[in-house]
C-alpha cells in the first residue's frame, strides 16, 4: 500500500478536501501516521470508516468500521472530547492498535456544533511523544478540515447539473408546464426534484441521517409557511 493513498470512498471534491486536511496534519505534526475517519450517520448508530491518510496502512485496517464508542476513536466519536495518549504500551492506556505502542492523538472533526468524525495522528515507538502544544494544533488543524468539508459539500452541490438547473429556472419552468397540464403534474415533478436531492446529497457523501435532517428542515419551513398563512387568512376573516 503506498503511503497517502486516497481511500475507496473517493468522491471529487470531497476526496481532494480530505487529502489536503492529511496532508497538512501530515507537514505540520512529523508522524508517523495520519487517519481521517468520517462517520456515516450520527449518534449510537453512526460508523466510521478511514477516509483519507498519509503514511503505512494496512488494508484490512483501511476497509474497517468502528462503531460509535467503541475504541478510541469510536469514543472521541462519541463525546467530542480530543484523547492524547503519550505512551500506548503503558497499562491501561487503551491506545494499542494491532500490537503499536507509541504516542498517539485523537481529535474530533468539528463542524457547527456537530462531529463529522476524527483525525488520527501516531508517532512510533522511541520517537517522541506528542506534546500538549501539539494537541491544541491537530485541534486547529481539525477546525480547518471541518470547514474544508463543508466546502467541499457545496461545492459539489452547487457544480451539480441539479443546482445549476434550479439556477437557471429551469425547474420553475417545468413546474409552470406540469400546473397547466393538470393537478396531478406538480405531485410528479416534486417527486422528480425529491430523488434528485437526495442522489445530490449522497453523492455529495451527507449521510443518511445528515439527509433525514435536511427533509426535516424542509418540512419545518413548510410548517412555518402554513402557519403564518393560517395567521394571514384568520386575520382576514376578522
Amino acid at each position: 500500500m503506498n503511503p497517502g493513498n486516497a481511500a475507496p470512498r473517493d468522491n471529487g471534491l470531497l476526496q481532494a478536501a480530505l487529502d489536503q486536511v492529511a496532508e497538512t496534519c501530515w507537514a505540520r505534526l512529523p508522524c508517523e501516521r495520519v487517519t481521517i475517519m468520517l462517520a456515516d450517520g450520527e449518534g449510537h448508530d453512526a460508523v466510521l470508516g478511514i477516509a483519507a491518510w498519509r503514511g503505512e496502512l494496512a488494508q484490512e485496517v483501511v476497509n474497517a468500521r468502528v462503531s460509535s464508542g467503541s475504541s478510541v476513536a469510536g469514543e472521541v466519536f462519541a463525546s467530542g472530547r480530543a484523547r492524547r495518549v503519550i505512551d500506548a504500551d503503558a497499562p491501561q492506556a487503551g491506545g494499542r492498535a494491532r500490537g503499536e505502542g507509541g504516542s498517539f492523538i485523537c481529535t474530533p472533526l468539528p463542524l457547527d456544533g456537530r462531529i463529522l468524525g476524527v483525525i488520527n495522528v501516531r508517532r512510533g515507538r522511541g520517537q517522541p511523544a506528542f506534546t500538549e502544544m501539539e494537541e491544541g494544533m491537530l485541534d486547529c488543524l481539525a477546525l480547518f478540515g471541518g470547514k474544508s468539508v463543508q466546502t467541499a459539500q457545496l461545492a459539489f452541490l452547487v457544480k451539480s447539473e441539479f443546482a445549476q438547473r434550479a439556477l437557471q429556472g429551469e425547474e420553475v419552468t417545468a413546474l409552470a408546464e406540469a400546473f397547466s397540464q393538470g393537478a396531478a403534474q406538480p405531485a410528479q415533478v416534486a417527486r422528480m426534484l425529491a430523488k434528485s436531492f437526495y442522489r445530490e446529497m449522497k453523492a455529495a457523501g451527507f449521510g443518511n441521517n445528515q439527509i433525514v435532517g435536511a427533509a426535516g428542515e424542509i418540512i419545518d419551513q413548510l410548517s412555518a409557511s402554513l402557519r403564518k398563512h393560517g395567521q394571514r387568512m384568520e386575520r382576514g376573516r376578522q
